[in-house]
């Protein structure tokens, strides 16, 4: 949001300069000079920006909602080690299920740590396409596409994220029943899914300023 805020800012300062241009007293001669000139980067941009740029800026709009989805299916089964760990603590002996459920985490940190490198690798595909952006309207929507992605990747981790934190919570309010083998794997987990918040920010940083570009 501070982002937005700033570039508005910037938009109505340059909306204030133009407008004082507009005033001041200016040759025909100049004024049709820039109108050409702008008219002929344009064009020259469109014939060297890569056709594929469209197909490839929708690409990326699928692959970080694939990385949404996939963040949901770890937030269900984080969800699901909730009645596990109940279940195990309930046990005279939770050791047996505890061991299950470690490796669960284990699992759940390995995905967590593939969709972050997924996040990066998309941010550098968006950095690439930047050097191809027009301001161009289909180009612009498709921004705009990818930033609902991004937002919709934010609210499931943000969801993840509560709900990892309650079972983290969990897990440290019997500490009577875990060794120090399932705590490690519980604070990597909680570790993991805070990590994937920053692949979350380059990912949008870079979408933003691609659709900036786009505009």
């Amino acid at each position: 949001m501070r982002r937005v805020l700033f570039a508005a800012s910037l938009f109505l300062s340059a909306s204030s300069s133009a407008a004082a241009e507009a005033q001041a007293p200016t040759l025909w001669q100049e004024r049709f000079f820039w109108d050409a000139l702008l008219t002929a980067r344009d064009r020259l941009a469109r014939q060297q920006s890569d056709p594929m740029m469209i197909p490839v800026m929708k690409s990326i709009a699928g692959q970080i909602a694939q990385q949404a989805a996939n963040l949901a299916q770890i937030h269900q089964y984080v969800k699901a080690q909730d009645d596990n760990l109940r279940y195990a603590y309930a046990q005279p002996d939770p050791q047996p299920s505890l061991d299950t459920i470690a490796s669960n985490f284990e699992t759940l940190t390995t995905g967590c740590d593939q969709v972050r490198q997924n996040l990066y690798y998309l941010t550098a595909r968006q950095r690439i396409a930047q050097s191809q952006a027009l301001a161009d309207p289909e180009m612009y929507r498709t921004g705009l596409l990818i930033l609902g992605q991004v937002q919709q990747l934010q609210l499931t981790l943000n969801a993840l994220y509560a709900d990892m934190n309650a079972v983290r919570g969990l897990v440290q309010e019997n500490k009577w029943g875990n060794d120090v083998n399932f705590t490690r794997k519980t604070e990597d987990l909680m570790r993991g899914v805070v990590r994937v918040q920053d692949s979350v920010f380059a990912v949008y940083n870079a979408g933003y300023e691609l659709t900036m570009r786009c505009r």
